[in-house]
């Protein structure tokens, strides 16, 4: 995706800590799966070029939908750390029907690559259609 000499930081944190987050940086004040900070957004997104950005998991909430899909808990953590990645690499699946169906692709290639089926993903939230 063009980010070979990029840095990235992954946070894995439990559900009060991801509300927390998510309260102070989204003004939502709920957990959620996965969050995204670019780091080359913004007044100051050209100071760091290197950096990629921040990712951000709930541990509890991928153990809960590993266990209502079946699958194992390291499956769902990769699909939510690349779907977070793919964030902080420009994608947005909440653009547009068309972005998201690109997301998808992308998210599912990445999988394969990292040796998921893509049949395995079908019903996670950002699966077009």
């Amino acid at each position: 995706m063009g980010y070979t000499e990029s840095e990235l930081s992954i946070l894995v944190v439990d559900d009060e800590e991801m509300r927390e987050i998510n309260r102070d940086y989204r003004d939502v004040d709920t957990s959620t799966d996965v969050l995204s900070f670019p780091m080359h957004e913004g007044e100051f997104g050209d100071v760091a070029p290197e950096l990629l950005g921040d990712v951000v998991i709930s541990a509890p909430m991928a153990a809960a939908m590993a266990e209502e899909q079946g699958c194992p808990p390291s499956q769902v953590m990769d699909l939510l750390l690349v779907h977070g990645i793919l964030h902080l690499a420009g994608y947005d699946h909440e653009r547009s029907e068309d972005d998201a169906a690109r997301m998808f692709r992308k998210t599912v290639e990445i999988l394969r690559d990292l040796g998921h089926p893509p049949e395995s993903f079908g019903w996670y939230h950002d699966a077009p259609g």
